[in-house]
């Protein structure tokens, strides 16, 4: 009976507690629409809880008295949700990329942002992968505050110019250091690696991450993670995209056929010439006393040619094409994960004869156990790149200058089906030089790391890192026998007094880089209760660099042999066809010993530091060895008890770091810059050995300090989080050029001397304007402003570096020229300001001045805007600089009488040039000399209407119906659609002061898709 009456209570109870509870179910996604499986959802407070299915559904009976859900994955931003008298609770995660929990990746650790006291900003995957370019460091314009990235050549596979927080060094390199998974690499040497293969790009701005790299850190750190093995199943995927490219839209207009003869005419009755508009012309006095019937022959001539209008444009440039596929498994087995991916990429120029093919491979294996664990990431990248003859400058050679200064009303072929070529023939000789030259370049690059780290008993660990950096890449050039480039070249003159022109020539010339990277490192790491976080490590570090090149150039190349050494005819005295070998091979050393601290306190204050010491063979041994120091502190407010009725306000943590740096990189350091150096020279004919370089025994570091004191927030429940900082980056001992006295046998030395200023402010901002369970719309941005300044330049106060004025009080990059005053109208002659302010029609470079801005912008950054809807997402991308100007060449060529002489075409506003008393015109009198003046510097400030994307995941219930698709994706993107901007030239986004007819970035249109298989 007892039992019984036991019995019952038990199913009493259980029954009042199965009535206590209810069901609640509901969807989970990302913010693109996409289902998410394995999302953790707890009855907040309890142990009740599920995971979502593949299909991102669950289910989950609660308390009735339950009161909130927590929803939770990693990689996304936590949610809590309320319960009420609803049974369906969908919920869309926002990516952790802008949570403040999110893990700051520095290279030799990884911490929490929140108990970070440095300046980084994470670009994630979805930012980074398959989007149409084959260097990556491109793919990040717009979209970190204080990233400077502009493009130098739209030739496919080519690196950016790439700036954090503006110039320090005036001489030596300002280019940040790369990382990937803990592997310094070399810079700007990219096109060998898949971007589709990166999990995440950090860019480290301050003092904080810069000072734990020392003598490499100076200019910034980025760090690339690639990618990992996902812990669950295994997963198989595929992307595959293809499109094409074209040139923009250049906004200034060439002369026609007719257009050009008119000029030459005009040009003609003012100082006489033999191009065809004036040899032809009835206006010419030659003319005057030619026969009736010479004179229609004339005007047949001068119809005849206005009749051809040879589109040379159409002809040099083309419309590209684009692919890229790739192929990823990802998994664990066991306590292994494991990601192994191939790609191909393929990308032909909208120049002729320019294109690039990538084959990629990738391993990424990490196994743990509680004592070891074991990281091993490995990539394998294979390119070759075809190149067009001179992809910059106005060589004739560069068909991108031929393109527009050829004349229109020449053919391109002759009767007969040949190229028309020869003298005057600007078009013809360019497109020739495309079929019978080749430019090659081949590249194999070897990346690879290995970490290890072993727990010791308690809280000590120990590990060790080893990584190497290869790269052997191959040029080969020919020119082809009996050809005009052959004859035009420029060859030797042969020991025995012959020639070689005519015979052709193949060169090729490899070179190879190979950097080894091993460390020790040794750790304590704790949480004493609840309250106190400790992290401190110790780390040696050792680096070997080691570059190699040889070249040689051969002569007389038989035309069954073309391409190859085979087809070289050997050289004797006689024939004079000597080969030309080139050659060397140099390398560097770097030693440094690291301790790295981290302690935070209640979560609320947090101090970062670290302390190194560094050593370089780049510099004498009484210079050589330097210590670097950083530290940071942050102060969570929001977790004050002050702070607790914060409702609206969900992170707000101030930032202050202040530390050092070095540079070593760039000329003048070189491996050896600090020797005195010799080579090769020549005395009365005889072969001699030469002092080259000065050398300086007492060359040093170029220190830079760095003070940050940055905020980073978010309210209104994550809605609107961001992150504001500001910066004083100043740098000392910055080497510059020193004159010598005659005496000494050289004109210069470098020396450190001047000190350079770096200001700014840089502003991050994310907004969820809506979001609901099928309806995400989010907008965000940054800007940036950075004030250059050059504070002092040791014993002088100015000197000049090309085309600038390097003084104090300036920014680097001043432009210095004399200023332009317009045409006189009366007399047609050019006029120009005098330093102290006259207007004269005397051209004298002594009266340059520095009043036309610089070429590095001040105000950089980005803008976005990404709508989701029902798997439907749309997303937008614009970038923009501001307030700085360059050099238009371009104009100096086309807006120059001058060159008329020369058989180039001009632009339409020649054709105001002026002729006579009273035109008011910008175009001077063709009796007068053009030079360069401020009216060639332009304002290249633009904004860039950078990416659009728009993408589908397809719905889950059709994909169910497909038996080996987990998810699919399809989109289609542009590149580069518009750019607003009063630049007229190519492009005002370039690397360098001058725009000269450099390869075009070009416009791009993509399709892709993402398929996940089950």
């Amino acid at each position: 009976m007892k039992k019984f009456i036991y019995m019952c209570v038990i199913l009493l109870v259980c029954s009042n507690q199965m009535l206590a509870q209810k069901m609640v179910t509901g969807t989970i996604k990302d913010e693109k629409g996409t289902p998410l499986p394995n999302v953790s959802i707890v009855v907040k407070g309890t142990s009740v809880g599920t995971i979502t299915k593949s299909d991102g559904t669950y289910s989950l009976n609660v308390p009735a008295n339950a009161k909130q859900l927590e929803i939770s994955s990693t990689g996304f931003i936590t949610e809590n949700i309320n319960i009420g008298s609803r049974s369906s609770y969908s919920v869309t995660l926002s990516s952790s990329s802008r949570s403040l929990e999110e893990v700051v990746i520095t290279g030799y650790s990884n911490v929490k942002k929140s108990q970070y006291a440095g300046a980084a900003t994470k670009v994630g995957k979805d930012k980074v992968n398959y989007v149409p370019n084959a260097s990556f460091d491109q793919i990040l314009q717009g979209k970190v505050p204080g990233l400077l990235v502009t493009v130098g050549s739209g030739q496919p596979g080519a690196a950016a110019r790439v700036q954090i927080r503006g110039a320090v060094s005036i001489t030596g390199g300002n280019s940040p250091l790369y990382v990937v998974d803990g592997m310094p690499v070399e810079g700007g040497v990219f096109q060998s690696l898949n971007p589709n293969d990166f999990e995440s790009v950090e860019v480290l701005k301050d003092a904080v991450a810069t000072a734990q790299y020392g003598n490499r850190g100076s200019s910034g750190v980025i760090v690339v993670t690639t990618k990992r093995g996902r812990t669950n199943k295994l997963s198989v995927s595929y992307n595959g995209l293809g499109g094409y490219t074209e040139a923009g839209q250049q906004k200034f207009d060439m002369m026609n056929s007719t257009d050009l003869l008119q000029f030459q005419e005009i040009l003609g009755q003012k100082v006489g010439n033999s191009l065809p508009g004036w040899a032809f012309s009835r206006k010419n006095p030659a003319n005057s006393s030619l026969p009736a019937t010479t004179l229609t022959q004339y005007d047949k001539n001068l119809d005849s040619l206005r009749a051809i209008n040879e589109n040379w444009k159409d002809i040099f440039l083309q419309r590209g094409t684009f692919a890229s596929h790739d192929l990823n498994l990802s998994g664990m087995s066991g306590n292994t994960r494991y990601f192994l991916s191939g790609g191909y990429y393929s990308e032909d120029g909208i120049g002729l004869r320019s294109d690039l093919k990538r084959y990629t491979a990738r391993a990424n294996i990490e196994s743990k156990t509680d004592k070891l664990s074991f990281i091993f990431n490995s990539s394998a990248g294979y390119t070759n790149r075809n190149f067009i003859e001179s992809e910059n400058g106005v060589a004739l050679a560069n068909p991108f200058a031929a393109a527009y200064l050829a004349l229109p009303y020449q053919k391109l072929y002759n009767p007969n089906g040949t190229v028309a070529t020869g003298s005057g023939r600007v078009g013809p000789n360019a497109f020739d030089r495309i079929s019978t030259t080749t430019s090659f370049n081949d590249q194999l690059k070897f990346l690879g790391s290995m970490n290890l780290t072993y727990n010791l008993t308690g809280n000590f660990y120990v590990g060790g890192f080893a990584g190497i950096d290869y790269r052997q890449t191959t040029n080969e050039r020919s020119i082809y026998p009996n050809t005009f480039a052959s004859n035009t070249a420029g060859f030797p003159v042969g020991p025995g007094g012959g020639s070689t022109v005519g015979r052709g020539s193949y060169n090729n010339a490899t070179n190879s880089f190979m950097q080894t990277v091993v460390r020790a490192i040794g750790g304590y790491r704790k949480i004493f209760g609840l309250d106190h976080d400790v992290d401190m490590q110790v780390v040696s570090e050792y680096t070997r660099e080691k570059t190699k090149n040889f070249g040689y150039t051969g002569y007389g190349i038989s035309t069954k042999l073309l391409n190859t050494p085979a087809g070289i005819t050997p050289g004797t005295v006689g024939n004079a066809l000597i080969p030309v070998l080139s050659g060397g091979k140099s390398g560097r050393s770097l030693y440094g010993a690291m301790l790295l601290a981290k302690y935070s306190y209640k979560g609320k204050y947090t101090f970062n530091g670290s302390f190194r010491r560094d050593a370089s063979s780049q510099l004498p041994l009484a210079n050589r060895w330097a210590n670097f120091y950083a530290g940071g502190a942050s102060w969570n407010i929001i977790k004050e008890k002050f702070a607790e009725n914060w409702r609206k306000i969900n992170d707000l943590r101030l930032r202050i770091s202040y530390g050092t740096a070095a540079n070593a990189d760039g000329f003048p350091f070189g491996n050896f810059g600090y020797l005195t150096t010799y080579g090769n020279g020549s005395y009365a004919g005889n072969q001699t050995i030469v002092a080259t370089n000065a050398g300086n025994p007492d060359l040093t570091w170029e220190k830079i300090a760095t003070l940050n004191l940055g905020l980073d927030f978010a309210f209104f429940n994550n809605r609107l989080t961001g992150s504001l900082d500001a910066y004083d980056k100043k740098g000392s001992d910055q080497v510059v050029t020193q004159t010598l006295p005659a005496e000494s046998g050289f004109l210069s030395q470098d020396v450190n001397a001047a000190v350079v200023s770096n200001r700014g402010i840089e502003l991050g901002l994310n907004v969820e304007v809506v979001k609901t369970a099928d309806l995400v719309w989010s907008v965000g941005g940054n800007i940036a402003y950075n004030k250059n300044k050059v504070v002092s330049l040791g014993k002088v106060n100015e000197f000049e570096q090309g085309t600038e004025i390097v003084r104090v009080g300036l920014p680097l990059g001043s432009h210095y020229i004399v200023k332009w005053a317009g045409v006189d109208a009366s007399t047609g002659a050019p006029l120009y300001y005098k330093k102290d302010g006259k207007i004269t029609n005397v051209y004298s470079d002594n009266d340059r001045v520095a009043e036309f801005g610089t070429f590095n912008a001040p105000w950089i950054g980005g803008f976005n805007s990404a709508v989701s809807y029902k798997g439907f997402t749309l997303d937008v991308l614009f970038s923009f600089q501001e307030g700085f100007k360059r050099f238009n060449n371009q104009d100096f060529f086309q807006l120059n009488h001058a060159f008329a002489s020369q058989g180039f075409n001009l632009r339409k506003e020649m054709l105001t040039m002026w002729q006579s008393p009273g035109d008011v015109t910008n175009i001077q009198s063709p009796l007068t000399q053009r030079q360069f003046v401020s009216k060639d510097i332009q304002d290249a400030s633009f904004l860039r209407f950078r990416t659009l994307s728009l993408s589908y995941n397809l719905q889950r219930s059709l994909i169910s119906k497909i038996r080996f698709f987990e998810n699919v994706r399809v989109y289609v993107q542009g590149q580069n659609l518009y750019t607003w901007t009063n630049w007229v030239g190519f492009d005002p986004e370039d690397n360098n002061n001058i725009a000269a007819y450099e390869y075009p970035t070009p416009r791009t249109l993509t399709f892709g898709m993402n398929v996940t298989f089950k």
